[in-house]
Order: C-alpha cells, then sequence, then structure tokens
C-alpha cells in the first residue's frame, strides 16, 4: 500500500461562511432552559456539533469523486473485505478512514458487545415493531433529523418507502447481531457503508440551494449522529422494551450501550461527544430531545409514511407485529394498534405535535403488559438460553428483509441514485434565499 500526505479532519468543507455558532442556529430551541439545566459548556459543546460531521468519511468520498486517482466505491469494497493492505494505490483521505476503522478504542470489549445483541434480541417479538414504529418511524418526529431524508423525496413517495425501510432494518440487524462489529463481519461492514453513504449524501445536500445552513447546519452532522445511538437505538429502545413489561438486567443495559457507543464510533460520531454508559446516553439524548423544535407538517407526514407502509406491507412479507396478532387483525385495525402503541413508547406531548389522535387500542398494551412482564420474570428465573432466542429472532427477521437475489449493491441505498434525487429534489423542498444563508 502506498498513501500520500496524511489527511485529518478538516471541519468547515464545504460550509458557507458567516453562519451562527452552532447555539444560535434555528434548529435549537429552549436554548436558555438547556443552559440552566446542563450548563452552559455542554450544551455550546454539543451544539457546535450540528456544524460539524464526519469529515473523514467525506475526505475519503471526496477521493472517490478524483478521477486523478483509482478509489471508488470498488475499491471501498475490496478494502473492507480484505483491509487497506490489499490496495495499491490510496489516496490519503481513504488512507486516514481505514486507519480509524482498524483501529479498536480501548474501551471496546468484544465479549460485552456480543453480549450487548443478545441481550437486545432476546426480548422477542416485542423488538421488531419498536424498531419500526417506535425507534425508526419515531426518529423521524424529530426536527432536526427529517431534514436530511426530505430531498430525495424516497420517504415522501409511497413507492420508495418500503424500500427505504428495509434498508435501514438490514443495517441495523446487521449491526445489531452477535458478533457481527468484528472489522470483517456483515455488521462492521455495513455500518461502514452506510457512513459512507452519509458522506455521499452530505456532498450532495451541500450543493443545494434548498438546504437551509443557517436554520439546520451542516448535512448529517455529529449532534444528530450522536443521538442515533445515544437516543434512538439506545435510550428510546430500551425505555420502549421496559415500558412492554420486559426489563434488561444492569448489565443488559450496560452492555447494549457499549454495542450503540462502538456502532456510533464506526458510523463516524467523535469519540468526545459519544455516549459512555448508560446514564451519560440517557443525559445526552434528553438534551438533543430538549434542543428540539417541534415536529412540523415534514415530519408528520415522514412518520406517518413509515408507519402505515410498515403495516400495509410488512418487509418481505413477515408481518411486525407478532404472527398471532397480526393474522386475526385487518390492515385498518394493525394500523390503529400500531398508532396505540406508540402511546406507550412515545410521549404524548410527540403524538399530539405528530397529530396521532387517541385511540382505543393504546389500551391493549398496558393490559398485556403485566403478563408480559410476569411472563418475562419467570422466564429469567427457569434456566433460559437467551443466545437461542436471540438467533431466533434474527432469522426470522432477516428472512424478512434478505437481499433479492443475493446483490449485495442493493442492500443498502445506492448512493449515485440518492445523489441524482437529491440534487433533483426530488422531495420539492423549497429553494433557500441567499439572504436568508
Amino acid at each position: 500500500m502506498t498513501t500520500t500526505a496524511d489527511a485529518g479532519p478538516d471541519s468547515g468543507m464545504d460550509i458557507p461562511p458567516g453562519l451562527p455558532r452552532g447555539i444560535d442556529l434555528g434548529r435549537i430551541a429552549n436554548r436558555d432552559k438547556a443552559i440552566a439545566m446542563y450548563g452552559r459548556p455542554m450544551v455550546e459543546k454539543l451544539t457546535e456539533h450540528a456544524l460539524l460531521a464526519d469529515d473523514y468519511a467525506y475526505r475519503a468520498m471526496l477521493d472517490f469523486k478524483d478521477k486523478s486517482n483509482t478509489a471508488n466505491w470498488r475499491t471501498f469494497d475490496i478494502a473492507m473485505e480484505h483491509g487497506i493492505d490489499a490496495l495499491d494505490d490510496v489516496p490519503p483521505g481513504m488512507a486516514a478512514l481505514f486507519e480509524q476503522f482498524d483501529r479498536i478504542p480501548e474501551w471496546v470489549d468484544f465479549d460485552q458487545l456480543y453480549r450487548g445483541a443478545v441481550a437486545f434480541w432476546r426480548a422477542g417479538p416485542i423488538v421488531p415493531p419498536i424498531l419500526a414504529w417506535a425507534t425508526i418511524a419515531g426518529g423521524f418526529s424529530m426536527y432536526s433529523a427529517t431534514r436530511p431524508v426530505l430531498f430525495s423525496g424516497r420517504l415522501r413517495a409511497a413507492d420508495h418507502v418500503g424500500t427505504r425501510l428495509v434498508e435501514s432494518f438490514r443495517y441495523v440487524v446487521a449491526a445489531y447481531t452477535p458478533g457481527g462489529m468484528g472489522r470483517f463481519e456483515e455488521g462492521f461492514r455495513l455500518t461502514a457503508k452506510v457512513r459512507m453513504i452519509h458522506a455521499a449524501v452530505r456532498h450532495s445536500l451541500s450543493q443545494s440551494d434548498a438546504w437551509d445552513w443557517a436554520n439546520w447546519g451542516i448535512p448529517i452532522n455529529n449532534l444528530d449522529g450522536m443521538e442515533t445511538q445515544a437516543g434512538q437505538f439506545g435510550v428510546k429502545f430500551v425505555d420502549a422494551v421496559h415500558s412492554s413489561g420486559i426489563r434488561f438486567s444492569d448489565r443488559e443495559l450496560e452492555d447494549i450501550f457499549a454495542l450503540s457507543r462502538y456502532v456510533g464510533y464506526v458510523i463516524g460520531v467523535p469519540e468526545e461527544i459519544l455516549h459512555t454508559d448508560p446514564d451519560d446516553a440517557r443525559k445526552k439524548s434528553d438534551l438533543h430531545t430538549l434542543l428540539e423544535r417541534e415536529p412540523d407538517d415534514l415530519c408528520r407526514e415522514v412518520v406517518h409514511s413509515v408507519i402505515k407502509f410498515s403495516v400495509e406491507h410488512p418487509p418481505g412479507d413477515v408481518e411486525i407485529l407478532p404472527p398471532p396478532v397480526a393474522k386475526f387483525m385487518t390492515t385498518d385495525r394493525r394500523l390503529k394498534l400500531a398508532y396505540g402503541m406508540l402511546d406507550s413508547w412515545i410521549p404524548r406531548n410527540v403524538l399530539d405535535a405528530l397529530e396521532v389522535k387517541p385511540t382505543p387500542w393504546r389500551f391493549v398494551l398496558p393490559a398485556v403488559k403485566p403478563l408480559i412482564a410476569a411472563h418475562d420474570r419467570i422466564g429469567r428465573l427457569l434456566p433460559h438460553d437467551d443466545e437461542a432466542a436471540a438467533f431466533k429472532m434474527l432469522r426470522q427477521f432477516n428472512d424478512a428483509i434478505k437481499i433479492p437475489n443475493g446483490e449485495t449493491a442493493h442492500e443498502v441505498a445506492n448512493p449515485e441514485e440518492v445523489g441524482a434525487d437529491i440534487a433533483a429534489n426530488k422531495g420539492g423542498m423549497p429553494v433557500v434565499a441567499k439572504s436568508a444563508q
């Protein structure tokens, strides 16, 4: 392997001059309350990361666009599968990225990550609906998280929602499979690939006249990446499982959050703002939630489209709901049940902002929660095999999201197609006046 000069992060690439500080961006709400609760240093540190992003992956992606070198998506795949030394000529951005990929932080314990993935899935049939509706769909209730996905139109057009949903499932399932985050395992590979897709999306959005820098900050920024791992697949996932009657032990919680921390590292969240343990994750996620603007019409449109599609067209025709429940449910009733379950998983004020009206189905989960809790408690006292339970769930879910005809090119989003859709602004986002930038 030969390399040219070292390429470390260079924050500011493609960012227009004259932007406000992170804490003064239009996307930031409740600033004074946040400072009073968490202190100015923490609030300023995290909000500055709304103007910072993963420049390691961005530089590597720019290497792909530079036709004077040999780096491209094909050589990236080779390096992911065989290591960077399998390439003869490596440009600086790609070299720096793979140096980070190959570095294992001292806090990583792969036995702990394995246990965390087992704990994540041993909760059983409640996991798929929580992932679909509370974490993935619910994640788009966040104003800031929704902005980058609007431009391609892939979550606004019904014929694309299913593809986008399955792609999200495919990455999450791989990353949270026991053993999946080893350097040459499937979870690591897909996490790294999604990281590069984020860089490509960031580049396309940075060139768009409709990206509102002064309000939204940098596309695919560190602050929101932190929340995805600490909150969406950490605090919010765990809380939804607990509210359904299943309890994780303290050790399981430590293990789950250790796994989400490492997934965050591999996907490009800086260590300085990554959560360190469950308490730190909750603190940072709560602060991020406090700083969020209320859901708008675009959030509502995306959330409802994801939930509606997942109910009407479950991935791979495998029900998200447990089969005994789904078997006797019409599509309309399943949709009402999905919204009813959200009442146990998402705060009512958020659901009100999303215009999710209370439905009698909201009483179903609280009614069966004591039975689920009793079953879980008794099951923990009796001999049990969490690993077998986890892999049983994974087999069912992987069957639903398997790659058509084994074509890995279609396992997650095609960055060139997404970039073209963003460039064409298929989401129909309005152009921002220059004076507003």
